[in-house]
């Protein structure tokens, strides 16, 4: 096993968007880690703002509208449309609008990183492995290449910002940014409610 080798931030929009992917239709995404207050358990936000910090504007949007669909029985909005054009790096402002409709709860949800684990080919036999090795071992298929899209996903109760819940996710080969969105934010929406932390 070779160690993972870490991308740019360009080409983590590339994976995203589906460009650089490798394997189409085999996108797989696990929870590696999350984390409860156990005094937030049953707290069951209803109206909660959904925020994906990207610089791309239509990967944010998709991202957003994606994981609100995922918030069944919550209030779940996707905040482009609650904070328009305000920079998502000013964090007073985006306070301010956030209390003045009177949100309950953030969703935060980050890119943290792409990486790529490459595995050698292997086959069972000297025939089998030989025959291939001898036509390929000089080409790109020498190697097996997984791409591994990594999310931070924090969950915030608001007015006074308490973190209430926190995972770490990774996807396989992801074979659009759509399908990635939706595998992410499935399994964010399923731990999230396990807790009936949102309605």
């Amino acid at each position: 096993m070779v160690p993972t080798v870490r991308r740019a931030g360009v080409a983590m929009v590339q994976v995203l968007l589906g460009i650089a992917t490798a394997i189409a239709g085999c996108a797989s995404t696990e929870m590696t880690h999350t984390w409860t207050d156990p005094n937030a358990k049953g707290k069951s936000l209803q109206k909660v703002a959904v925020i994906v910090m990207a610089k791309d504007p239509g990967l944010r949007r998709m991202g957003e509208d994606t994981a609100v669909t995922q918030l069944a029985g919550a209030q779940a909005v996707p905040s482009y449309q609650v904070l328009a054009d305000t920079d998502l790096r000013n964090m007073d402002a985006v306070k301010a609008k956030l209390a003045e409709q009177g949100f309950q709860g953030a969703l935060v949800m980050r890119l943290a990183g792409v990486t790529e684990q490459v595995s050698p080919v292997t086959y069972g036999t000297f025939d089998g492995y030989y025959g291939w090795a001898a036509g390929s071992v000089y080409g790109p298929a020498y190697l097996e290449t997984d791409t591994i899209v990594h999310v931070i996903s924090t969950l915030y109760a608001l007015p006074d910002g308490k973190l209430i819940w926190s995972g770490a996710s990774k996807t396989f080969d992801p074979s659009s940014a759509r399908q990635f969105m939706t595998d992410v934010t499935k399994a964010v929406a399923k731990s999230i409610q396990k807790d009936r932390l949102v309605l």
